[in-house]
């Protein structure tokens, strides 16, 4: 599990021959054929997994949607399309970024309704079975959390389509999300706390309740969420070190609640892939530097010093720039690399910046879920909940991490949110966050905190509230205009 998760192809092949001719293949397992044994229950949901892998998923995309559209991220890719796209603004809504997050999340979705309708069916140990139902129900629900943050109301599909002409029908968010707590909640029943071996990186309840909890506070469900949060931390510590989090031997750490598996270019045969972010993301000349940190972000990481009067390490940990007493890139000295450019920053997080270049097939996980960002997420959670003091704990444990003074007692809610806000900028930067955190504290429907944003990032100039939400890819609303309407606005 942990670097080979096969593809699984379910379907009959049919040869034509000649006009009257037809060769079955009598051997070719078909979807009616294949769910019999444990071993096809294994299968079915290791392709679920895989789906994670894809550009859409978890592979490339997701940084693009979440963090460069954001204000911590901005594009000058001469890929004009991609260069818009972070700014929110689509000339067709078929663009292969946009196209690709909707389709592969999809895919994913339909793999684990593969399973959720047909391992219940077969003669199995029960547990295992019920293990595996769980897997697929956190992975479905994983698929569904993004498509409702970033696209708002979804087709929801909890079955396989029956035939190749059906529709799924749209539904408000809201349902969308009472459908990922449900499953998340089932998941979390079925699911063990840890696996050991080769089942590394499968989904555990620590995974499924991290999930709903962050499923309800980005809903704005306070309490739920602070209650949803609880359970998960005595299974899981902090590493001492915070860049140990982001390179290929420390995959799976005592930090992980859950990673999207990545191997390098040696699993391709096998049909599992690296991910690509940092090879679209980093620095120029390693990558190809499709997404850049704004300087208000670089602000926000070089804000303030440890107790030992040292930078934050998490700054150095997240971003190539010209620093004091010089900073290698790959080997190569920053001011060496990029001498007519120094006051540029790249991305470092996700890097291979321990080599002398960056592969395409990135083998280091991406860390959907870990235990500090859950940490401040469950801060979030409780000071909304109006109870800031019982979130300074929180705070200060990522705080400790990193060399900083904790917060003193006593703030107000609202002094509190900004420690919370400035927490998670230095701690999750290109994890996924920056857009929700802005999403569900109100900034992308408030034209008054749109102009601060502009302040950050000169993208900002460009967005409207409506672009909170992308639109819907044409693909869809032209193949199921009956049961689809195309976001307002776009």
């Amino acid at each position: 599990m942990n670097r080979m998760v096969p593809a699984l192809l379910l379907g009959a092949s049919v040869l034509a021959g000649c006009a009257d001719l037809t060769l079955d293949n009598p051997n070719e397992r078909t979807a009616q054929t294949f769910w019999q044994t444990e071993a096809d229950a294994t299968l079915g949901v290791n392709a679920a997994y895989r789906g994670l892998q894809e550009n859409g998923t978890y592979g490339r995309w997701l940084q693009f949607a979440y963090d460069t559209r954001s204000d911590i991220g901005f594009s000058r890719s001469p890929w004009g399309d991609l260069a818009n796209f972070t700014k929110s603004v689509l000339s067709s809504y078929d663009f292969e970024v946009n196209r690709e997050i909707w389709q592969h999340h999809y895919q994913t979705i339909y793999r684990a309704n593969q399973v959720i309708q047909n391992v219940p069916e077969i003669q199995m140990n029960a547990a295992t079975r019920d293990r595996i139902v769980g897997e697929a129900k956190f992975i479905r629900a994983l698929a569904y959390f993004n498509l409702v943050s970033l696209y708002g109301n979804v087709p929801l599909t909890l079955t396989p389509a029956a035939s190749p002409t059906e529709r799924p029908v749209q539904v408000t968010a809201a349902v969308a999300w009472a459908q990922i707590e449900k499953d998340l909640t089932e998941a979390r029943a079925a699911l063990p706390a840890s696996y050991g071996g080769a089942d590394a990186g499968r989904a555990t309840s620590g995974a499924a309740a991290a999930l709903l909890g962050r499923a309800l506070l980005q809903q704005g469900k306070w309490a739920a969420a602070a209650a949803a949060f609880a359970p998960v931390f005595p299974n899981y510590q902090l590493l001492p070190n915070y860049i140990d989090n982001f390179t290929d031997a420390n995959d799976n750490n005592r930090e992980t609640i859950f990673e999207v598996q990545f191997g390098g270019p040696e699993v391709l045969a096998a049909g599992s892939r690296g991910q690509n972010i940092i090879k679209m993301m980093g620095p120029c000349g390693v990558g190809f530097c499709d997404g850049e940190p704004t300087q208000w972000y670089f602000d926000q990481l070089s804000s303030e010093r440890t107790v030992a009067n040292q930078p934050d390490p998490r700054l150095d940990a997240t971003l190539f720039y010209n620093r004091a007493g010089g900073m290698d890139v790959y080997g190569t000295p920053f001011a060496t690399r990029y001498a007519d450019r120094l006051g540029d920053r790249f991305w470092r997080k996700y890097g291979e910046w321990y080599k002398t270049s960056q592969d395409w097939d990135n083998p280091i996980n991406v860390k959907v879920l870990r235990l500090g960002g859950v940490l401040l997420m469950h801060a979030d959670a409780l000071n909304e909940s109006g109870q800031p003091d019982a979130a300074r704990g929180f705070v200060n444990q990522v705080r400790a991490r990193a060399g900083l003074a904790g917060l003193p007692a006593g703030l107000s809610q609202a002094q509190m949110r900004d420690r919370i806000e400035a927490e998670i900028l230095k701690e999750m930067g290109l994890e996924n966050e920056r857009f929700l955190w802005l999403k569900r504290h109100g900034w992308l429907t408030d034209p008054a905190r749109i102009n601060v944003l502009k302040t950050h990032d000169p993208d900002f100039n460009l967005f409207e509230p409506f672009r909170a939400l992308l639109p819907i890819p044409s693909t869809e609303t032209n193949l199921n205009k009956d049961n689809v309407t195309q976001n307002p606005g776009w």
